[in-house]
């Protein structure tokens, strides 16, 4: 994740930049808004994916590598899911923390969107691995998890 001595400057730099663009007619509002639904988006999509996976798993009892790469990339998920509802519950100055490496917002949002459509299907469950990786990569966030 994120660390070190830039964070607390980086934080007042997204603060002061979000008030002047509400000072010059509202728009740190709107961003605001799509880091919100971006972050609401992915949250769907982690939570989702974990049921998925859980079911994997449920369902390769047997064979003890399959059960051990699922629980690997459930323990990801997990953790990706607790970093976004943390900052869907911290509001918007920490989700833009967390959104601020990302210059196409409006589009990590619409891929959101298509990772919690993808994960209602189970067999659909790498591709949707697949996409979560890439947004997180679009993020700027650490990757943690091997592709699918």
């Amino acid at each position: 994740m994120k660390q070190g001595n830039r964070s607390r400057s980086k934080v007042q730099n997204l603060k002061r930049s979000r008030d002047v663009a509400l000072a010059n007619g509202g728009n740190g509002r709107d961003q605001a808004d799509m880091e919100m639904k971006a972050l609401e988006a992915l949250n769907a999509a982690y939570r989702r994916i974990s049921r998925v996976l859980a079911d994997e798993i449920d369902r390769s009892k047997k064979d003890i590598d399959r059960m051990s790469d699922l629980g690997g990339r459930l323990r990801w998920v997990a953790e990706r899911q607790k970093l976004v509802r943390t900052a869907l519950q911290g509001g918007p100055d920490y989700a833009a923390y967390l959104c601020s490496d990302c210059v196409q917002l409006q589009e990590v949002r619409s891929l959101a969107e298509t990772a919690a459509k993808l994960a209602h299907d189970s067999q659909a469950y790498p591709t949707t691995l697949n996409l979560l990786n890439y947004i997180d990569h679009e993020l700027g966030w650490t990757p943690l998890a091997k592709s699918a």
